[in-house]
């Protein structure tokens, strides 16, 4: 496996530590034009003042060196300086480094290209064509990963059709992704994920027979999901969730399948809807994202609960409890009848306050079967990074609240407090 993410570190630093160095703001182009022209001796004092120029050349001997015929893993991670238009200037270093893991018959291949939000500028964002694809030999890669790399359908499809063995695929943050496409019986995919691809207007995923795993994360889209008997995890977040949760009549066949159901459902007030999705009855963990100010989106879970009548695994992931400042009794939403498969119930963003105590109780009384109730206190996300607060009295607080829970637990169960 080859990984450059140490020495991208490093450069960041040094780019720093020798700002106001000429030498560093010249394009590569131009660095290779002038260092043709030089002895060695010449050039190593020159290396020693070109801190981006240490690091391409760094990584381009490395893989120079190595010997093998092939590589399981490859992996870049590789952030572009918008300052300095690093991404234009570096392109045939990064065509480089992809064509040494093709050349290596990589069966694992991770290009994250990703910037901070400040500096995210699509337009710089490296891009993969059928074009650059076709001149090599890709079919031995199993897992690819894109991130922040510009991809079309039409890539996408080739791809596809030229990857046999792959089973893993990720697109996050392609913007020239308009209209994806997969299907085919013959497909060995088993896990897709596209997330943050926001000019997606249409998607289609049809008789792939081996599909086990589907993550969506982006906006509103025309979606097409049929022919996929062995569907059994999903996660749907972004405005798309609101989407499947109004539209859920569209998709109550691959409802009725999954095994684990993830929905980020913090986006919009939706969950009024939420009694009108069929039965789950396949599902065993259900994870939800609510919005803690949202009464509605907290209670929605207990009718999530009434339709999974075999769920052994409850994760709520509640964000802005500690901003909430309007209480109403969860009473009115208590499941009907005991649910004799729940074991496990995760609360994170546990705050103590009268809502999510009474919600859990509510919880509680249902899950007459529960062994282990853990509760995560005052947590926090941001696009679905955990942010620990650093409030130590606030913590401290929702932890004594917690322990009160005890003694309200079915006698097998224990609490677990994080």
């Amino acid at each position: 496996m080859v990984k450059t993410d140490d020495v991208v570190n490093k450069s960041r630093l040094g780019n720093k530590a020798v700002e106001g160095n000429l030498i560093d703001a010249l394009p590569n182009d131009i660095l290779v034009s002038i260092l043709s022209l030089l002895n060695s001796e010449e050039v190593a004092r020159t290396s020693i003042l070109s801190h981006r120029w240490r690091f391409i050349n760094w990584v381009n001997n490395t893989l120079k060196s190595h010997q093998g015929t092939t590589i399981d893993e490859f992996t870049v991670c590789f952030v572009v300086d918008v300052d300095v238009d690093e991404g234009s200037y570096c392109k045939p270093d990064i065509n480089g480094w992809i064509i040494f893991a093709f050349e290596k018959k990589v069966r694992s291949l991770h290009l994250d290209f990703k910037k901070s939000w400040e500096n995210y500028n699509p337009w710089e964002n490296y891009t993969l064509t059928t074009q650059f694809l076709s001149n090599y030999t890709i079919g031995s890669l199993e897992v690819l990963r894109l991130i922040d790399v510009e991809v079309t359908g039409e890539v996408v499809e080739y791809i596809l059709s030229a990857c046999p063995l792959l089973e893993v695929l990720r697109i996050e943050g392609s913007e020239s992704l308009a209209q994806l496409n997969v299907s085919g019986p013959s497909l060995k995919l088993k896990s897709l994920e596209i997330i943050h691809c926001l000019e997606l207007e249409y998607i289609e995923i049809s008789s792939v027979p081996n599909l086990m795993s589907l993550t969506y994360f982006g906006e509103i889209v025309i979606g097409v999901v049929k022919d996929v008997p062995n569907l059994i995890k999903a996660s749907i977040s972004g405005f798309f969730a609101s989407h499947f949760m109004k539209k859920n009549c569209h998709y109550s066949g691959l409802l009725s399948q999954l095994k684990t159901l993830v929905l980020d459902l913090s986006m919009e007030q939706i969950c009024r809807s939420s009694s009108k999705l069929p039965k789950l009855k396949n599902l065993k963990h259900l994870e939800l994202v609510l919005d803690g100010e949202d009464f509605h989106s907290l209670v929605c879970c207990v009718k999530f609960l009434k339709m999974s009548p075999f769920l052994h695994r409850l994760t709520l992931k509640v964000e802005n409890l500690g901003r909430f400042r309007k209480f109403r009794e969860v009473n009115e939403e208590e499941p009907e009848k005991a649910h004799r498969h729940l074991k496990l119930i995760e609360f994170i963003g546990f705050v103590g306050l009268a809502v999510d105590m009474e919600l859990i109780l509510c919880l509680l009384k249902s899950a007459v079967s529960l062994k282990r109730l853990t509760i995560v206190p005052c947590t926090k996300y941001y696009f679905g990074a955990v942010i620990p607060t650093k409030d130590a009295e606030l913590i401290s607080a929702a932890r004594r609240r917690a322990k009160k829970l005890e003694t309200r637990l079915p006698p097998s169960a224990e609490l677990v407090i994080l």
